[in-house]
């Protein structure tokens, strides 16, 4: 498997890992520290909570990547399996109009909150780094999205587990 296909095969689920251990670990430190040594560390639970939105944004873009999103069912019950993929490629743009439209004034308020130079509370880290990841986050989204459809077309999606057993039991 080349390099690039790696990077976009687990480009989500390292970073997610990463950042999830990393909260873990200030928590428990933070918690250890507080009842054991009787200290607080009140950058820790700071710095934990801006990872946690991280990693929330970071997750729907996987979600979206492995087509887990909350999705109206009924169409495919409906109607037959052409139709139904164009419902669900129309869905897909809307999914993607959406997204790119948070993307954009998710870009907006960052550079508006860079401008005015906030500050986070405790460890002083501009409050642009931990909003950047609505724009990031929205934009992986809209990415992921979109390769979902290019992938039905091609042939090569990667359905989700409800999906491959609806499609065996159909036939």
């Amino acid at each position: 498997m080349s390099l690039l296909k790696k990077i976009d095969r687990y480009f989500e689920e390292s970073i997610i890992v990463v950042l999830f251990s990393t909260m873990v670990l200030l928590t428990f430190t933070q918690v250890l520290s507080r009842f054991v040594l009787n200290l607080s560390l009140g950058w820790s639970e700071e710095v934990s909570r801006f990872i946690f939105v991280w990693v929330v944004y970071l997750s729907a873009a996987m979600a979206a990547k492995h087509r887990r999103h909350i999705r109206v069912e009924i169409i495919d019950t409906l109607f037959p399996r052409a139709v139904s993929k164009w419902f669900g490629v129309l869905s897909d743009l809307l999914w993607i109009a959406f997204a790119l439209y948070v993307a954009f004034y998710g870009f907006e308020m960052v550079t508006m909150v860079f401008g005015h130079g906030q500050l986070s509370p405790a460890v002083q880290l501009p409050m642009g780094f931990v909003y950047s990841i609505i724009p990031f986050g929205f934009g992986l989204i809209a990415f992921r999205v979109l390769q979902g459809i290019v992938g039905r077309f091609r042939g090569d999606d990667e359905l989700s587990e409800e999906e491959k057993l609806k499609r065996a039991i159909e036939g």
